[in-house]
């Protein structure tokens, strides 16, 4: 009888103690500990990346050679162009774009996005009320509109555990309504909205990553080949930008370089599954029946269970590292610890000492709960249900100083909040009833005016069993209620200044963009009365910047702030002033107006901002450019397009002279559109073989004969028709297209001029920003090596507007051209730019006279003067002369009678395609009798 109860005491107290470990791993309690134990197995296990992600990182030498944050949007423009040539995979820009900057940098930013294709992803934020507050979003930090059109956007968002450690990333959120793909799922292409977040593999040593520096990347000093078919991140890594998490294993990374592990851990399928732990609980349990018998010994016992833990270690560090399993492992091995601790007490049957010990811990943890209580941080108060104060905390004074006369023993249910006596009444009637819910916190608000405070508490009620006797209720048990205090009124006044932060502009209060757009929406709901209707105004400050330079920084923010106080102050149909940028502030009417009133209030705004402003003891006179949208279906446009559409009117306005008003017109709308389609078509012509080069015939005046041609671009778009050279080259000089157009045109010029009679020769323009920016030595080079044409055929044409800037860079690229074995020419000479020291000064070999002149050569005795002293100078200077614009017999015979050799027009050829040139030079000479300029 005696045996038989060996075997159920050891089975009841096995599983009194699977059920205390079992209910600790229910509630999280080994949480912590698993987390740490794979932290461990991470950093034993280190593994390199794929190799297939480049880090582009904006550190320290970056911020130090640009000196300023944020950059201006034309450097991240630089990286993109640098990126895209490079032919990345995919681009992550962990930027915020969700504001304007200034509008060139801007400009060159939608240009970059628009050039790389759609292979540009940019953040999206979710923000939230407070930090603390992860229960519902207030607002997604996304890029401004101009910029998102031409991209990608996914998910930045990083959630942090309990404890302030990332240790895992979403496959995306939901925001205004709609599934967000994260950044790393969309880098990885792994999209799974149903799926919850995935556990990061921090094993993957960030070390190990190919990093570059953002300015090597964007001054051209990292060899472009090391970014082909590479997913390239670019964000913050200097740590003066403050854009760092927690992690296992790494401790602190930043923002980008977290990004990169969780598309890593993707890109290898390294997403950790966790195991159950209900299994591993069971075996051990089963282990432990067998270890608790009497009739092994304990050192047996001990060597059974230490070598079971190194086996669940082992098994767990092989999983995770060869499978991407996580075992939890904390539960089971508390639960053996638990086994060994039972058996040694057993083994020493310390029953009488373990009652001792059981009374002096109670003691003490009555001793230490007082003490606990006492020396709380948060304000702690315990009553019983007769109103006697039982314990209290130090504390409990700061939040009710009429508590601080008091001592336990003494009443004081009279004296608390009504709002607190209510709470613990009804807490204690709940427990009566059986029916307790868990604490709720709630708050209180105590005094008026600047003196309130704020008090957070919740109120929990418990019955406490009498060893002597019974309550005044005749019950064995009495009720108490605790109540746990804390004033938190500074934590409400900065949460409420981090959400009014996250609205306004720091520097003046105004709105930010977004939450502007946000008050039009919400303001603008109804339709208006019939003639009437909402105006939103852009304003721009004229000579904002010159004023900030002469009077310095701080009298240029006190400017900022004293506008915006004169312009909330002008009128109350008018709604908060919000900034969209630098000097460009905006306003909307509250109330349906007329055209009249709408414009009234602009004059207003306009006369309001041109009276001088008293700064610091300065007078600063601002100019006022203001671009107004009026609509009378606002409500149905939505904010955002009406102050798309006040912007691009105030573009307008910023090209006139002095103050004034410019209201949108849809008609200029469509042209803007109309720009913007040329430009995006201007991106896919090439590849579209829409371009085409057309050659206009160049003659040697003596004698008729042809002797070469100019090289002329021509775009036939299949729905635009026949775009304009002047427009569309236009275009490719202002978004950086020009030189990879030149580039073009350079190699087929060169590859159709084999076609010709082996004496021509061909004349290819080249664009100033081709010789300012572009390697134009390379891209000749280049186009000579592929075609195997004579260097003494091809002719480059610059124009005098290269010299507005010269510079000894420039003066050696020409030299370079020239040692190439072509000849330069200097086109459109005589419209203003050039001076007689550049042309002693740069190696030409030909002037070509504008032909300005040439048109009015026969009847304006100015122009033949000003022909016959080029054709001097050049003469002088050793050097050829050709005139274009030729149209009539009269025109080439004053110029054969002055000496010039040769020349170009109407007269000799249109722009004709490379077959009708090589028909034309069958002939020995070119008939002079062709038709006047169409």
């Amino acid at each position: 009888m005696l045996k038989a109860a060996f075997p159920f005491r050891r089975l009841l107290v096995l599983a009194s103690l699977f059920c205390i470990v079992a209910s600790l791993a229910g509630l999280g309690g080994f949480a912590r500990l698993d987390a740490g134990l794979t932290a461990r197995r991470m950093a034993l296990s280190p593994r390199a990346p794929t190799g297939d992600v480049v880090f582009v990182a904006i550190d320290k030498q970056s911020l130090d050679e640009i000196g300023v944050w944020p950059w201006d949007r034309s450097v991240h423009a630089r990286l993109i162009d640098v990126l895209t040539r490079a032919e990345a995979r995919d681009i992550f820009l962990d930027v915020d774009f969700s504001s304007r900057s200034s509008e060139a940098g801007d400009q060159a930013l939608a240009r970059a996005l628009e050039q790389a294709g759609g292979g540009v992803i940019l953040p999206t934020f979710t923000q939230y009320r407070t930090t603390g507050d992860r229960s519902g979003a207030t607002d997604v930090t996304a890029p401004h509109p101009m910029f998102s059109k031409h991209a990608w956007t996914a998910s930045a968002s990083v959630r942090a555990d309990a404890d302030g450690v990332v240790r895992r990333f979403a496959y995306g959120e939901e925001q205004d309504g709609e599934f967000v793909m994260s950044v790393p799922a969309a880098l990885a292409g792994k999209a799974d909205a149903a799926s919850p977040p995935f556990v990061l593999d921090f094993s993957i040593d960030p070390a190990s990553l190919v990093s570059h520096s953002a300015i090597d990347v964007a001054s051209g000093r990292v060899d472009p080949a090391v970014f082909k078919d590479k997913i390239v991140v670019v964000g913050a890594a200097a740590i003066e930008l403050k854009d760092n998490f927690l992690v296992p294993v790494h401790g602190l990374v930043s923002g980008p370089i977290l990004q990169i592990i969780a598309t890593e851990t993707l890109l290898q399928d390294r997403t950790l599954t966790p195991l159950r732990a209900w299994p591993m609980l069971l075996l051990c349990a089963v282990l432990g029946f067998v270890t608790l018998s009497p009739r092994r010994s304990l050192r047996l016992q001990s060597l059974l269970i230490g070598s079971t833990v190194i086996a669940l270690e082992t098994a767990g560090f092989w999983l995770q590292s060869a499978h991407a399993l996580l075992l939890p492992t904390a539960a089971s091995q508390a639960l053996l610890g638990l086994i060994v601790v039972t058996r040694i007490l057993e083994e020493l049957d310390l029953r009488t000492w373990l009652l001792r010990l059981a009374s002096v811990e109670a003691d003490n943890s009555r001793s230490l709960l007082g003490q606990v209580v006492s020396d709380s941080a948060d304000a702690i108060l315990v009553i019983d249900e007769d109103g006697i104060l039982i314990a209290h905390s130090a504390r409990i004074a700061d939040v009710l100083p009429e508590l601080a006369p008091l001592r336990d023993g003494d009443a004081v249910m009279t004296i608390l909040p009504q709002a607190w006596r209510r709470d613990i009444e009804a807490a204690m009637a709940d427990l009566r009833r059986q029916c307790a819910e868990p604490a709720k916190l709630h708050e209180l608000t105590l005094g008026e005016g600047a003196g309130a405070r704020t008090i957070e508490y919740t109120i929990t009620a418990s019955q406490r069993a009498l060893a002597n006797g019974k309550s005044r209720r005749g019950e064995d048990h009495a009720f108490v209620a605790c109540v746990t205090a804390r004033d938190i009124t500074e934590r409400r006044r900065q949460e409420e200044r981090i959400g009014f932060l996250s609205r306004h502009d720091v520097l003046t209060g105004a709105l930010r963009s977004s939450a502007f757009v946000n008050e039009i929406n919400d303001k603008l709901r109804q339709e208006p009365p019939a003639g009437r209707g909402h105006a939103v105004y852009a304003v721009n400050l004229h000579r904002f910047k010159t004023i900030n330079s002469t009077l310095g920084r701080s009298k240029g923010d006190a400017l900022l702030k004293a506008v915006v106080r004169r312009l909330g102050s002008l009128d109350d149909r008018l709604s908060p002033i919000a900034r969209l940028g630098g000097d460009t502030f905006s306003a909307f009417t509250l109330t349906p107006v007329t055209p009249q009133e709408a414009r009234a209030l602009a004059d207003a705004i306009v006369a309001a901002l041109s009276t001088p402003f008293a700064v610091a003891e300065a007078k600063a006179q601002l100019g006022v450019h203001i671009g107004m949208v009026f609509s009378t279906d606002a409500p149905s446009r939505g904010g955002a397009a009406l102050v798309a559409e006040a912007e691009l009117a105030l573009d307008d306005a910023r090209r006139t002279n002095g103050n004034g008003l410019v209201e949108f017109d849809p008609e200029g709308g469509a042209r803007h559109a109309q720009t913007r389609r040329i430009e995006a078509e201007l991106w896919h012509a090439l590849d579209r073989n829409e371009v085409r080069l057309f050659y206009q015939p160049q003659v040697c005046l003596t004698d008729g004969k042809l002797i070469g041609c100019e090289a002329l671009l021509r775009w036939h778009h299949p729905e635009l028709g026949f775009v304009s050279p002047q427009v569309f080259v236009e275009i490719a000089e202002a978004n950086g297209f020009i030189e990879p157009l030149g580039a073009w045109a350079m190699l087929q010029a060169c590859r159709d001029a084999l076609t010709f009679r082996p004496d021509l020769a061909v004349a290819v323009n080249v664009s100033p920003l081709q010789l300012q920016r572009g390697d134009i030595v390379a891209t000749v080079r280049q186009a000579l090596q592929q075609t195997g044409l004579r260097p003494d055929r091809l002719q480059i044409e610059i124009t005098e507007s290269t010299f507005l800037n010269p510079s000894g860079d420039m003066l050696e690229k020409l030299s370079a051209l020239k040692a190439l074995g072509v000849s330069i020419a200097l086109d459109d000479f005589g419209t203003g730019y050039s001076s007689f020291g550049y042309l002693a000064r740069f190696p030409l070999d030909k002037i070509k006279v504008d032909q300005m002149f040439v048109r009015t050569l026969i009847d304006n005795t100015a122009s033949q003067a000003i022909v016959q002293s080029v054709k001097t100078l050049c003469r002088g200077l050793g050097i050829a002369m050709i005139c274009e614009g030729i149209e009539t017999e009269a025109e080439a015979a004053f110029l054969r009678r002055i000496g010039c050799e040769q020349g170009q027009g109407y007269l000799f050829g249109r722009p004709q395609p490379a077959e009708d040139l090589i028909r034309l030079a069958d002939s020995e000479s070119v008939p002079l009798p062709v038709a006047a300029r169409a």
